[in-house]
């Protein structure tokens, strides 16, 4: 049975049959500079209501397309609550019941009774049963803004001077100063879900085009002022391009009227546009009518209606507001440092508050202000307006000695949020030694305000070898399998098997090939590639190696999800034999594989390590010290100061050395080896057993992000695979090569030439120091997206996702309202391959912290 309108709904109360939700129409006055087209004015009422008359707890269902068709206002509940999106829901479902009835109703030539019923006719004056019926299917969601349009107007105040000058400055027109209404309600600390940040929303690709540093000290989308000249850069590139497609469509077109192109662009890019252009010409309302697009949908239509919207109501605020009083603008002093300096010593030098500072120099991430990283050098410092001026403290400053990272060993107190995983993200070292020199727990459990001992930036190195992943590449004319393989240094056999592919197969030109992973360490029998159909434990057992160390080998664990192409490292073995003691010799039944070919040190308990880890090694006959130290990869002087012997000392049989700094990987796969008899907690390796990693969510885990290297004709080749909110400017800013012409001309790029999520893209490295700080940026910018990104969001559950026929990772992004880079977190196959019809993915569900 159909609810009829003006009934009560359970659970939802009497739905307005009267059109006191209809909306209201506005005396708007428009310039040439920014005109208002006849067709767009009920699209701008809408959105003047959304900013002047309705609060962000109403819940405003109208029509997608024709947004002024507004059915119905449920107060109180807002769209997105995870309290109210269920009623809300039902009233979608309630009016869209009505419309296909009255659809029925008109079709079958049937007279329509009641008012709720004459009510909905009137939205459809051409009373085509089709349109009604499509507009069923057709219900949109939009909160209002009133209550955050008044706070925007105080902040506005802070920094229109700014913004108004730049805009002057750069030969924009002034009323652009009103677009941060609509991009971020003038909140320069805004932060969307798909990972747009600052007063002008600007996303992380986008932000290095632009001239804005965006790594682990500074991001510059926080910026007013340097957002605000970005955004300008970016206007007058896109009216200078549309002018040129615009003109070849029709010489004689005026600067207003290309206006609406220009702020859309802001929101659907100027590649868009352009198309948008050239398709129908330049009129903005055939456009909007005509023009389609999987981009260009709601809000990207309704861009330039909400920006006049934004517009008329700040300039008549009293009207709709009352008198709202401003704040004062934002005044400030910059000074450019010379050297790097931290946040400590500045606020000591310039007797002013970290609290004062971080309000003047928001772009300055949290790396900075927990004292983890200094200010940077060049970096200019915001400081209070101060009669008299900083003169004699910018002396002493600068008469100071440059500041560095922190690199002994740091006293971190936990804060909300924080895991055991994250904090080592964050300080570049292993989640298993954080647990082992805190003796942390299994579960991993800390709490706030306890303090986290975390080895400095001159400790051991995070990791050796890990698991590469494989990437992919788009054929080409010409192209064959093996030329394939030569070219990204892979065997031609790897790269057929990874494929399904024979000897003679035939390549079709834009086929998708995934490229086998390649190790960054290359040696003889030191990796797997990943073929279909292979397991862990199984390819573990051809190689004749227990699963556990083959899994700590790679740092995987039983749950972790393989894939065609990838490099597993081929765990090394110790020659020689090493005492044991009687229990370790005893053949256990229940295991399927013996690890007992491979004599390794006993591990016993060990002081907690300082630069790598600490294992304890049972001397055998023949051994030297130097000898132990070259097997176990560390340094002999100190191995011999560890344990106070000399070059001199004579070592016996069953004597127990102390082996500091053992690389971590090795020293976990020896402990494996050895777990029979291990009776220490040296790693966090109890007796009888190893240790578990605690359970690690997607965002906290770390993934390898370092440079491949292989060999081609005795030549190294140096690759990586793209990652999301990459571009090839960001590799010319890490490799700081002055620019991507070498990578376009070592890849054979063409100019106009998109990357691809998963490409595989090789980089000219010369030398091992250019390769370390390529590496070291590259994971300090994913590792600033995480973290801004768990500072505003949190996750409240992972939801299974199905793929339809069109799916791609970009479309899932916004149909989903989350990051490109979050779904490739929770699915790293798609890091490598995009996805195919009815693959199920994970996708998590977020909500605003404190929302």
């Amino acid at each position: 049975m159909l609810v009829s309108l003006g009934s009560v709904i359970p659970g939802m109360g009497l739905i307005d049959a009267h059109g006191h939700h209809l909306v209201n129409r506005h005396k708007m006055t428009c310039n040439a500079a920014f005109p208002c087209p006849r067709a767009m004015r009920p699209r701008v009422d809408f959105w003047i209501d959304v900013y002047s008359r309705w609060s962000s707890k109403d819940a405003v269902l109208h029509d997608a397309n024709k947004p002024d068709r507004v059915y119905d206002v449920v107060r109180g509940q807002a769209c997105r609550s995870r309290k109210g999106s269920k009623l809300v829901t039902r009233h979608k479902v309630a009016i869209a019941a009505e419309l296909r009835s009255l659809a029925s109703k008109v079709s079958q030539g049937k007279k329509v009774w009641g008012a709720e019923a004459q009510h909905f006719l009137s939205m459809f004056p051409r009373r085509d049963p089709a349109e009604i019926r499509r507009a069923a299917s057709n219900i949109r969601c939009q909160g209002g803004n009133r209550d955050r349009f008044r706070k925007a107007l105080k902040r506005y105040g802070t920094y229109r001077p700014m913004v108004r000058r730049v805009l002057r400055q750069s030969g924009l027109q002034s009323d652009i100063q009103y677009l941060p209404f609509v991009e971020s309600l003038y909140n320069p600390a805004a932060y969307s879900h798909l990972g747009a940040a600052g007063l002008w929303q600007i996303m992380p690709r986008t932000a290095r085009s632009l001239g804005l540093r965006l790594n682990a000290t500074v991001d510059e989308r926080l910026d007013p002022e340097a957002a605000t000249w970005a955004a300008a850069r970016y206007l007058n590139d896109s009216r200078t391009r549309l002018g040129k497609v615009a003109k070849k469509k029709r010489s004689g077109i005026r600067t207003g009227e290309l206006s609406p192109f220009v702020i859309t662009s802001y929101n659907y890019g100027v590649n868009g546009m352009e198309r948008a252009i050239r398709k129908l010409g330049p009129n903005f309302v055939r456009v909007l009518e005509r023009y389609r697009s999987r981009k260009f949908r709601v809000a990207v239509k309704n861009f330039y209606a909400s920006f006049l919207a934004a517009r008329y109501v700040a300039q008549n605020a009293k009207r709709y507001f009352g008198n709202v009083s401003a704040n004062a603008p934002l005044q400030y002093r910059t000074l450019k440092l010379k050297k790097s300096q931290s946040v400590q010593r500045l606020s000591a030098v310039f007797g002013i508050s970290s609290k004062q500072l971080k309000r003047l120099n928001p772009a300055l991430t949290r790396h900075v202000w927990k004292g983890w990283r200094p200010v940077p050098k060049n970096y200019r410092l915001r400081l209070p307006l101060r009669q008299g001026g900083w003169g004699s403290q910018v002396k002493r400053l600068q008469a100071m000695t440059t500041e560095h990272g922190s690199k002994g060993v740091i006293n971190y107190r936990v804060a909300r949020g924080d895991t055991i995983c994250a904090i080592a993200s964050a300080f570049d070292v292993r989640c298993s030694e954080l647990l082992s020199i805190n003796r942390i727990g299994k579960k991993g459990f800390i709490r706030v305000g306890q303090t986290i001992l975390v080895p400095g930036r001159g400790g051991s190195s995070r990791r050796a070898t890990v698991p590469a992943n494989p990437g992919s590449y788009m054929v080409r004319s010409g192209d064959t399998g093996c030329a394939v393989a030569k070219r990204f240094a892979v065997a031609c056999n790897d790269l057929l098997s990874t494929n399904g592919l024979a000897m003679n197969s035939v390549l079709q030109v834009g086929q998708a090939l995934i490229i086998p992973g390649v190790l960054t360490n290359q040696g003889a029998k030191t990796s797997y590639t990943v073929r279909h159909g292979d397991s862990v434990c199984a390819v573990a057992a051809r190689l004749g190696i227990s699963c556990e160390v083959f899994l700590a080998a790679n740092e995987m664990n039983m749950r972790t999800l393989i894939f065609p192409g990838q490099a597993l490292r081929i765990p090394r073995r110790i020659p020689g034999s090493v005492a044991r003691s009687t229990s370790t010799q005893k053949f256990d039944a229940n295991q399927k594989e013996s690890t007992a070919a491979a004599p390794v040190p006993v591990v016993r308990k060990a002081e907690i390590p300082t630069a790598g880890t600490t294992v304890e090694y049972v001397v055998r006959k023949g051994d030297s010290v130097c000898e132990i130290a070259l097997r176990l990869e560390t340094d002999c002087k100190q191995l011999l100061a560890s344990n106070q012997l000399d070059k001199r000392a004579v070592i016996r049989p069953g004597q127990v050395l102390s082996v500091p700094g053992v690389p971590s990987d090795l020293a976990e796969s020896l402990i494996l080896e050895s777990n029979k008899e291990v009776t220490g907690t040296s790693l966090g390796v109890p007796s009888g057993q190893r240790q578990p990693l605690p359970e690690v969510e997607p965002l906290d885990q770390e993934i390898d992000l370092t440079i491949q290297t292989a060999s081609r004709n005795g030549a190294v080749i140096y690759r990586i695979n793209v990652e999301a909110e990459e571009t090839l400017g960001h590799y010319s800013d890490w490799l700081k090569s002055g620019g991507t012409t070498s990578i376009r001309r070592l890849n054979d790029f063409s100019k106009g030439h998109q990357l691809r999520l998963g490409e595989v893209l090789l980089l000219p490295v010369e030398n091992d120091g250019q390769r370390s700080a390529f590496d070291r940026e590259r994971q300090d910018y994913h590792r600033v997206l995480v973290e801004e990104f768990k500072e505003h969001y949190d996750i409240i559950e992972v939801l299974n996702y199905v793929t339809k026929k069109g799916d791609s990772v970009w479309r899932l992004a916004r149909t989903q309202g989350i990051p490109t880079w979050l779904i490739m977190r929770y699915n790293p196959l798609l890091r490598s391959a995009a996805p195919v019809v009815s693959q199920v993915l994970k996708m998590p569900s977020i909500q605003r912290r404190g929302s």
